[in-house]
Formats: structure tokens, sequence, C-alpha cells
């Protein structure tokens, strides 16, 4: 038996075993990608918008659309407080959770894309290196 005897079998069920565990993280993140990939707006973050609002409905938006400047403390700037006619709002409602959808999905898609990818890395080195240890184990000789 040589000194290093042991350092390939080492290598190759530690490659194994870093290829599983990286397996099954990448499958937790495609789960939640897909998950969110197919409601974007009950994903992470997706359900409000950038003023702060909600985008799950144009009830919800109605209502928490001026929230922010209600709890916010007053500045003297001039300005007038927003006033919209429901028309109006209805169109920032619908462009807003457009573009969260938009950047939702996109972000899911991803996602999706990374994790199937390491995904695929981990299965080609997990077997490329199980296969290579059963070589090694085949090759040595008992003596």
């Amino acid at each position: 038996m040589t000194r290093y005897s042991w350092i390939a079998p080492a290598y190759g069920y530690l490659v194994c075993l870093v290829a599983v565990i990286t397996l099954l993280v990448n499958l937790s993140g495609i789960i939640d990608a897909a998950f969110d990939r197919s409601n974007p707006l009950q994903g992470r973050g997706g359900a409000f918008g950038p003023t702060g609002a909600s985008l799950t409905s144009f009830e919800a938006f109605r209502a928490t659309y001026n929230e922010r400047e209600r709890t916010a403390p007053r500045q003297t700037t001039g300005q007038a407080p927003d006033t919209l006619t429901t028309a109006q709002m209805r169109a920032r409602y619908e462009a807003l959770r457009a573009d969260r959808i938009a950047q939702m999905s996109f972000s899911a898609s991803q996602r999706l894309v990374k994790h199937g990818l390491l995904i695929l890395v981990a299965v080609v080195l997990f077997f490329w290196h199980w296969r290579w240890l059963r070589t090694q184990r085949g090759g040595e000789s008992t003596t």
C-alpha cells in the first residue's frame, strides 16, 4: 500500500459529497423560483410597488397608496397632496403592477436558469467522480 493511496478516494468522495449538498441547496432555490414565477405578485417582495402601495388588487392599492405620506413627517415644501381621480389611479396601478410582474418574472427566470445550471454541474461532477472512484477501486491490487 502506498503512502498516498488514501488521497484519491478521499478527494473523490469529497467531490461527491459537495455535489450532493450543492444539488440539495439548489433544488430548494429552483422550487422557490418556480413559485415566484407562477405568481410574481405573491413572491418575495412582489406585492408592494416602489411607492409602498400594495399591488395585489386595485382596492388594496387605493387603500395603501397614500399611507406612506400619512405616516411620514410633514415637510413644508409647498407641494400639494397627490390627488388622483379613480381612472388616473387605476392607470398608475396597472402600470406599476405590470412593471412589478415583469421584474419578478425576470428575476424568477434568472434564478431558475442559475439553479438549474448548478444542479446540472453538480450531477455531472457527482457521476463523473463516482465512476472514477469505481475504476480506482477496481484497479487496486490486494497484496
